[in-house]
C-alpha cells in the first residue's frame, strides 16, 4: 500500500469515528450551501426590483394605466400613485417606492420591517412627512379614474392586513397596485371581491 493509499485509509477510519457535524466537509458544505442561499436572495431581490421597475419604466403599460401629473404633489387627488425615489448612492434614479394618495393628506403605503422577520407594514403617513423623508414624488394618476367607494373601502380592508413583505411577490408596488384594482396580492393576501 502507497502512502496515498494509507492516507486515505486513515481518513476514511477517522470520518467513520468523527462525528458528522465536526467533519470538515460537513462545516464547507454548511457554509457553502449558506453563501448559495443568499445568492439566490439577492438574485430574487434583484429580479423583484428589476421587474417592479420595468412596469414603471415600460411606456407603453405606463400609458396604457396612468398619465404623470405635473403638479401631483401639491394637488394629489385619492388614487393617485406616489412615487418616492429609493436610494441608489448616485444621481439619478434606481428604483421607487410608491403609495397610494387617500384624501385628507394622507399616503397609505408597505414597508419591509428591518431584521429576519418578513411581517410588512401597512402605513398611512402624512404626504409632507413622506416628501420630506423620502425626497420628492412623481405622481401618477389613472387614466379614466376609479371608484372612489372601492378605493376607501380597500383602503380600510389593508389597514388591517397582515402581510409577508417580499421584494419579489409583495412589495409596495404590488400592495398600490392592489389598491387601484390593477393586481391582486398574494395567497392569503388577496382583497376580497368588491359587490
Amino acid at each position: 500500500m502507497d502512502l496515498l493509499e494509507q492516507v486515505s485509509s486513515l481518513l476514511r477510519t477517522l470520518q467513520d469515528k468523527v462525528p458528522t457535524f465536526l467533519q470538515p466537509q460537513y462545516w464547507l458544505r454548511s457554509w457553502m450551501w449558506q453563501v448559495w442561499m443568499e445568492l439566490i436572495k439577492a438574485a430574487q431581490a434583484v429580479a423583484g426590483a428589476a421587474s417592479t421597475a420595468a412596469f414603471f419604466l415600460c411606456e407603453g403599460l405606463l400609458g396604457q394605466h396612468f398619465d404623470v401629473v405635473p403638479n401631483g404633489v401639491a394637488e394629489p387627488q385619492p388614487g393617485d400613485l406616489f412615487l418616492f425615489p429609493l436610494a441608489s448612492g448616485g444621481p439619478g434614479w434606481w428604483g421607487a417606492h410608491a403609495g397610494v394618495y387617500c384624501g385628507d393628506g394622507e399616503i397609505i403605503h408597505l414597508e419591509g420591517t428591518s431584521g429576519t422577520s418578513p411581517t410588512g407594514i401597512v402605513a398611512k403617513h402624512g404626504k409632507s412627512h413622506l416628501v420630506r423623508t423620502r425626497g420628492p414624488a412623481k405622481v401618477l394618476r389613472m387614466k379614466g379614474g376609479l371608484d372612489a367607494a372601492a378605493l376607501q373601502w380597500r383602503i380600510q380592508a389593508a389597514m388591517d392586513m397582515v402581510l409577508e413583505y417580499d421584494a419579489v411577490t409583495c412589495n409596495c408596488i404590488h400592495f398600490a397596485l392592489a389598491l387601484l384594482g390593477l393586481g391582486q396580492l398574494n395567497g392569503d393576501m388577496m382583497f376580497p371581491a368588491l359587490q
